[in-house]
C-alpha cells in the first residue's frame, strides 16, 4: 500500500540528494571523474550499436561476424574489467560524500585507502550482480531458444531470423521484471560496504531489509535518477557517435568520444551517488 505522503517523502529524498550533490561536487569530481573515465574505455574501440548500423541492419543487412563477436568481446571486457574498476573509484566517491554529508572533508587520497579494504566486499557484491543477471538472462535465452527450435518448422526460412529476434526480445522484456525487483532490493548494498564497513552478503540482506516495505518509493526516487543519468549518457552516446559517423574514426576522435562520455558520467555518478546516500539515511535515520 502506497502511503498517501508518498509524494511528499519523495520529493524530500531528491531534494536532500540534490542538496548533498551540490555540496560534494566539488570535493568527488576528481574521483568521479577518473571513475567515469575509466568505465567510457570502451568506447576507444567500435561497440556493437556501432557494427551493427555500420553494417546496414536498418536495411536488413548482416554484419559481418567478426565484427560482430569482436564488438561483443568489447561489452564483455567493459563489464568484466572496466566497470569493477569504475565502482571501486565510486567507493571513494561515496566514502567522500558521506563525509560531507557530516560536515567533513576526506582528501581523495584518504578515500581510495579505505576503499581498498572494502575491495573483498565490492567484489562479492559484483559477483551477486553479475551471477543473478547471468542465470535470469541465461534462462530466458534457453526457453526463447527452445520456443523458437519447437515452432521452428512451421516458420518460412525467410522469417527465422525475424521471428527468433522477437521471441528473443520477448523473453529478454519478461527477464527485465526480476532483474528490475532485484536490483531495488539491492541498491543500498554498496553505499553499506562503502559507509558502514559491511561485508558483501550482510550488507545485501541489509539493503533487502530497508527496502522491504517502501519498494515503490525507492523505485520511484531511483527512476528519476536514472531519468537523468540515462538521458544525459544518451546525449553523450548520440554525439560520440555523431562525430564518429562524421569522421573516419580515428585514435583522436576515439580519445574525443571517450572524453564526452566521461565528462557526463562525471555529472551523473555523484548525483546518483547523492540520491542513493540520501535513500539510505531516509531509510535508516539512525545509519552513522
Amino acid at each position: 500500500m502506497v502511503p498517501q505522503n508518498a509524494g511528499h517523502e519523495v520529493g524530500v529524498v531528491l531534494d536532500q540528494g540534490i542538496t548533498l550533490f551540490k555540496a560534494a561536487f566539488g570535493s568527488v569530481v576528481l574521483l568521479s571523474f577518473a571513475s567515469a573515465l575509466v568505465r567510457s574505455l570502451p568506447y576507444f574501440y567500435p561497440n556493437l550499436v556501432e557494427v551493427l548500423l555500420s553494417s546496414g541492419v536498418l536495411t536488413n543487412t548482416v554484419a559481418e561476424r567478426g565484427r560482430t563477436l569482436g564488438a561483443l568481446g568489447d561489452l564483455a571486457v567493459r563489464f568484466a574489467v572496466t566497470w569493477p574498476i569504475g565502482m571501486f573509484l565510486c567507493l571513494g566517491v561515496m566514502m567522500q560524500m558521506d563525509a560531507v554529508a557530516k560536515a567533513k572533508t576526506l582528501r581523495w587520497q584518504t578515500a581510495l585507502a579505505r576503499a581498498r579494504h572494502r575491495v573483498l566486499p565490492l567484489v562479492g557484491c559484483l559477483l551477486a550482480y553479475a551471477a543473478t543477471f547471468a542465470l535470469i538472462v541465461g534462462t530466458a535465452l534457453l526457453l526463447a531458444g527452445a520456443v523458437v527450435y519447437l515452432f521452428l518448422v512451421a516458420v518460412e526460412p525467410g522469417l527465422v531470423s525475424l521471428i527468433a529476434g522477437l521471441v528473443g526480445m520477448a523473453f529478454m522484456l519478461v527477464a527485465a521484471i526480476p532483474l528490475v525487483v532485484l536490483f531495488v532490493y539491492w541498491c543500498l548494498a554498496l553505499p553499506l560496504v562503502a559507509i558502514e564497513d559491511l561485508d558483501a552478503v550482510p550488507a545485501l540482506t541489509r539493503s533487502w531489509r530497508l527496502v522491504r516495505g517502501n519498494w515503490w518509493r525507492v523505485v520511484v526516487v531511483l527512476s528519476v535518477a536514472g531519468f537523468i543519468v540515462f538521458a544525459v549518457a544518451s546525449l553523450a552516446g548520440a554525439a560520440g557517435m555523431m562525430l564518429i559517423a562524421a569522421t573516419d574514426g580515428g585514435f583522436g576522435v576515439r580519445v574525443t568520444v571517450v572524453l564526452i562520455n566521461a565528462a557526463g558520467a562525471t555529472l551523473t555518478t555523484p548525483l546518483f551517488v547523492a540520491v542513493l546516500l540520501a535513500m539510505l539515511k531516509d531509510l535508516d535515520p539512525d545509519s552513522p
